[in-house]
């Protein structure tokens, strides 16, 4: 099993071919909700260290991942 539980997309690349210009324009005009959810301590440290060393806020973490691993 890998470590990275984030998937391959985690580093935010995008493949050249993909053009998601209004994928990222309707979900910045999307109305939020809020998602409570309890995890364990470890993985919440993981989160965070991911986050840290990629420059991104935890928040925009969940949502990429969630993003990349739900079914549409």
């Amino acid at each position: 099993m890998s470590d990275d539980v984030f998937g391959s997309a985690s580093d935010g690349s995008v493949s050249s071919g993909q053009d998601t210009t209004d994928l990222q324009e309707d979900v910045s005009q999307e109305e939020m909700t809020q998602l409570n959810v309890e995890i364990p301590k470890s993985l919440h440290r993981r989160l965070k260290m991911h986050a840290a060393k990629h420059g991104r806020a935890i928040k925009e973490v969940v949502e990429d991942v969630l993003d990349t691993n739900l079914d549409t």
